[in-house]
């Protein structure tokens, strides 16, 4: 055992006396204390006072008849740092303690439960929501259809316990302890197994964790595509390098989670907390982002972070010119008179958005989703359309002026008024598209006029203008 440690000087301690007057006399009077709560304060005292106060400390632990005095010895010797003393505190088997009427006692606000022997006690339908049973005894208790939402169950035996229709959400179940006969609804069995480290992480694609507490957990490489995870706990978890892709991460709490290199390509991340999160090299391609939360502290690469910033209206519109943009999810985004000049927009989901009088001019928007999307007035001259859906789009009055929108889908699109001049519309969709007034001087088209919901006044191809 270390023989020096920092000694405490000045102030008061147990009894009143001075620390610099000699505080073992002090903490020993404490010690014969009837009261129970005297002497834990004394021992949170005696580290400060060497060997002796940690002699004081195991022998609080071995002899005295309270069980809080006896945890309170065992957790200052485990968290003390000195290795002697936490190998002495490991060798010490806690003892379990009588609770009496679990039930009544949580009716009084009573919430510690730690240590307690519950095996076999009839707790079906009980409500234990937040109750800390850190190392409880629950073996062959029956828990059926229990409230435990945020208990704390780490290192609790449930062997051989009924947990079938309990509630667990957001329950604490790392270290915890079950049996092949301990009955457990399959998805908290699963997150059993992720927190516990025996889950197959190639198999949870689809998998529904939602509300589940699997913070911490190890997820590298997991295979999550397509699950569930709203509002689960993944707090300070490592999902380095994992799958993702297509997951519901909607209000779930993210924060110091590693996701370096993630794939979260069309993940729901709206109203996540993401402060504190390592997104470096994540893929994040179509991913909702609206809502979610990003701190200073947030790891983000640039490109995703200026995403962040125009779904949550924190950006400045003016200086998008040349950004890189493409395959982010900007669906609903208001992006009005918003300076997207030469932006990569590639792939890039403008559903919805409201891009009413902002320039767009030389735009790569190639398999762009403009569906219902808000263009009035926008500027598209020279803007690269190939493959985009425009489909029920408001387009009038924009400049579509040497635009490519070959295979572009503009059917029911509403094109009045618009430049198409030099336009290249070639096997583009155009049923029911609305032409009233455009100009398609030189435009290229292979559809005949009848596709048209109406070329009242448009001037056509050959400069002719249509009656």
């Amino acid at each position: 055992m270390a023989e020096n440690f920092n000694t405490v000087s000045g102030g008061q301690g147990p009894g009143g006396l001075d620390r610099a007057l000699g505080n073992l006399v002090a903490i020993r009077q404490a010690l014969a204390s009837p009261d129970p709560q005297v002497r834990i304060e004394a021992l949170k005292e005696a580290l400060h006072h060497g060997e002796e106060g940690a002699q004081l400390l195991i022998k609080a632990l071995h002899e005295d008849k309270d069980w809080e005095v006896k945890f309170v010895a065992w957790e200052t010797l485990l968290n003390s740092g000195d290795p002697w003393l936490v190998q002495v505190a490991k060798a010490y088997q806690i003892p379990l303690r009588q609770v009496g009427d679990i039930r009544a006692k949580y009716g009084a606000s009573e919430r510690d439960f730690r240590w307690a022997n519950l095996r076999g006690a009839d707790l079906s339908r009980a409500n234990l929501s937040g109750a800390d049973l850190r190392g409880a005894n629950l073996s062959k208790a029956n828990l059926s259809r229990a409230k435990l939402t945020w208990a704390n169950l780490s290192g609790a035996n449930l062997s051989e316990a009924d947990l079938r229709g309990a509630n667990l959400r957001w329950a604490k179940l790392r270290g915890s302890v079950i049996s092949e006969t301990t009955q457990l609804d399959p998805k908290w069995r699963l997150v059993w197994e992720i927190v516990n480290g025996q889950a197959n992480l190639k198999n949870l694609s689809g998998a529904d964790l939602s509300k589940a507490d699997l913070s911490g957990a190890d997820l590298t490489k997991a295979n999550l595509s397509e699950a569930n995870l709203s509002r689960a706990d993944l707090s300070e978890a490592n999902l380095s390098e994992a799958n993702l892709s297509r997951a519901d991460l909607s209000e779930a709490n993210l924060s110091g989670t590693y996701l370096w290199g993630a794939n979260l390509r069309g993940a729901k991340l709206s109203g996540a907390n993401l402060s504190g999160a390592n997104l470096r090299e994540a893929d994040l391609d179509r991913a909702g982002l609206r809502r979610s939360v990003v701190s200073e502290t947030t790891q983000l690469d640039p490109k995703w972070r200026l995403v962040w910033e125009i779904v949550n209206s924190q950006a400045g519109l003016k200086n998008l010119s040349g950004a890189d943009l493409s395959g982010a999810n900007l669906s609903g985004s208001n992006l009005s008179r918003a300076s997207l000049g030469e932006a990569n927009l590639y792939g890039t989901d403008l559903r919805d958005a409201n891009l009413i009088g902002a320039d767009l001019s030389r735009a790569d928007l190639r398999d762009a989703d403009l569906r219902g999307a808000h263009l009035q007035e926008a500027n598209l001259a020279g803007a690269d359309l190939r493959g985009a859906n425009l489909r029920g789009a408001n387009l009038t009055g924009a400049n579509l002026s040497r635009a490519q929108l070959i295979g572009a889908d503009l059917d029911e699109a509403n094109l009045s008024q618009a430049n198409l001049s030099g336009a290249d519309l070639s096997w583009a969709k155009l049923l029911g598209t609305q032409l009233r007034e455009a100009n398609l001087a030189g435009a290229r088209l292979n559809l005949g006029w009848g596709w048209f919901k109406d070329l009242t006044g448009t001037i056509l191809p050959d400069g002719t203008r249509h009656p």
